[in-house]
């Protein structure tokens, strides 16, 4: 008998093309050539707008902590510097502004990355919680237990660090939840307007796509409801969890509020 070898072959480079339908859960979009599935940008996109927010709201806290601190316990002309800087950004109107900086941004490095929004959300972020805890601390500072660790020859950083800072730190727990649904708002908004990372699919590059593509003027919503109100509902019940998460800690540890019930 004659004997057959089959020697190991190899395909490269092969385009295979499956015919028939294959919606997912949530459909996918009209692109031309390459259709995609927004059930996965809808979870990817829920990464992208907590990292914005998140870390956002966490630089934002620790700068308005750090000036706070400093303004109400030092005083004086760095008292005078830092409240007349918050007040100089806080007459800004933020959106205007945000779509500004980005374009520059944009013009300047010829992308703008996730990272330039966070830092953009974070130097426009801190002066209402700045002014909140230079508020507390002009209070404490009068205060017996601060007065008596002064007159026992206590530094300002040490009357900061172990007086002020556990005192005041409430606030940073209730501004954290609160600010984070401002920054997932506001990201969405710059991506929906085509400023964002065209790179990264977030809730607001969802919606950008659809206006984009320019569904809603030629077949409406109704058709294509899919595509746009997911994003929608969840960037509101995402914004309104935090919301709720910063009203609890409120009540948890806000003293005022724990004396009435």
């Amino acid at each position: 008998g004659s004997e057959m070898c089959i020697r190991d072959r190899y395909l490269d480079n092969i385009n295979c093309i499956l015919y028939g339908n294959a919606y997912g859960l949530l459909g996918t979009d009209n692109a031309p050539d390459y259709p995609r599935d927004l059930y996965s940008l809808l979870v990817t996109g829920t990464r992208v707008s907590l990292i914005v927010g998140v870390l956002s709201a966490v630089f934002g806290t620790a700068i308005g902590l750090f000036l706070g601190l400093a303004s109400g316990y030092v005083g004086g002309l760095i008292d005078e510097t830092i409240m007349r800087f918050a007040d100089l950004l806080l007459v800004l109107p933020t959106l205007p502004l945000f779509i500004v900086l980005i374009v520059a941004l944009q013009v300047v490095y010829g992308l703008v990355s996730m990272w330039n929004i966070i830092l953009v959300l974070t130097l426009f972020g801190w002066m209402s919680f700045a002014r909140s805890v230079r508020s507390m601390v002009l209070s404490l500072r009068e205060r017996p237990f601060v007065e008596a660790a002064r007159a026992a020859g206590g530094g300002r950083f040490y009357i900061i660090n172990r007086h002020l800072l556990p005192n005041v730190f409430a606030l940073v727990y209730i501004h954290l939840a609160t600010s984070v649904p401002g920054a997932i708002v506001t990201e969405a908004s710059l991506s929906w307007l085509g400023l964002g990372d065209p790179m990264i699919p977030s809730w607001g590059k969802v919606l950008y796509d659809f206006n984009s593509a320019g569904i809603a003027v030629t077949k409406g919503l109704t058709e294509y409801w899919f595509w746009v109100f997911p994003a929608c509902i969840s960037i509101a019940l995402l914004a309104t969890a935090f919301i709720l998460i910063g009203y609890a800690l409120d009540e948890i540890l806000n003293p005022r509020l724990r004396e009435r019930r």
